[in-house]
């Protein structure tokens, strides 16, 4: 009686499951005959399909998460860098030009991306140069300026202050001559009066020679020296001059190996220091030491 009891239950246990079946592929049926829901599916089905095929192409065309770093085209003339660009498989581009006074004409100055990035094959690099002709300025005439002053003015023309040579004269501190070698003739061009007519060229970024009276007063002849570290060298010959004084002996240490390193170096140490104590005559030279090192 218990045996067949059993069978009973099992027999009602498969009929429900037949059941449960035929039901699930009915409904299945009934979902597939809707045209909607049919499609709702088609869409799911292909945009599964392409995101797999996106996914594949990436992997397999673009050569996805291959990569190598921009090598340094910094310093190279144009023909050095077409040359470097095709080894690497990449390509360059002239975006912009500059002018560096202390660079060769037409090396590449800066570019992106930068040294060391990572990029893919065939990728642009885009270069800055060092203009080949750089635009010529006419000096301005400054004898009877203050030194400072005339600093302001030949700045605003983009020429800058190499020397200040210091003479007896009672006008402290002011220009009463100036020398600058005209890029036309070749020769050096000496104002000593602000009613000179002459004209003389330089280039965008040169620098000019300046006389200014050393005045009667010796007490007056002496000067701060200011403390120039950690700028760079045009910034550190800014300041000596604004202080009336000039740039002595520039050396490099050994982190300087490169026309790139030495415009990117700053000042170590310097020579008088500049510790709001030294006190220098007019027109003295101060040494300094340049580094990569910050």
């Amino acid at each position: 009686m218990y045996i067949c009891n059993c069978e009973l239950v099992y027999k009602k246990i498969i009929m429900k499951e037949k059941k449960s079946k035929a039901s699930s592929n009915s409904y299945a049926k009934k979902m597939w005959s809707n045209i909607y829901m049919r499609n709702i599916i088609y869409a799911v089905l292909f945009f599964t399909a392409i995101i797999f095929a996106s996914k594949w192409f990436l992997n397999n065309f673009t050569r996805h998460g291959e990569s190598f770093p921009v090598p340094n085209f910094k310093g190279m003339t144009i023909e050095d860098a077409k040359k470097l660009a095709a080894e690497m498989d990449v390509r360059i581009e002239i975006n912009d030009s500059l002018f560096v006074a202390n660079s060769p004409a037409g090396v590449v100055l800066e570019q992106h991306p930068k040294i060391n990035a990572h990029v893919k094959k065939n990728r642009m690099i885009y270069l800055t140069v060092n203009c080949i002709m750089p635009k010529k300025v006419e000096v301005p005439n400054i004898v009877g300026y203050s030194v400072r002053q005339a600093v302001t003015v030949l700045a605003s023309k983009g020429i800058a202050v190499g020397k200040i040579t210091y003479e007896p004269d009672m006008a402290m501190n002011n220009v009463i001559g100036q020398v600058s070698k005209d890029v036309q003739t070749k020769r050096l061009i000496t104002f000593n009066t602000n009613e000179d007519k002459r004209t003389a060229t330089v280039f965008l970024g040169d620098e000019i020679e300046l006389i200014a009276g050393l005045g009667n007063n010796s007490d007056e002849c002496y000067t701060y020296v200011p403390n120039v570290t950690g700028k760079n060298l045009n910034e550190a010959k800014r300041v000596l001059i604004e202080s009336y004084l000039n740039t002595g002996k520039i050396t490099y240490d050994s982190t300087v190996k490169t026309e790139e390193d030495k415009r990117n170096a700053i000042v170590k140490t310097q020579y008088p220091s500049g510790n709001g104590n030294s006190r220098q005559p007019l027109g003295d030279n101060v040494d300094i030491t340049m580094t990569l090192k910050k």
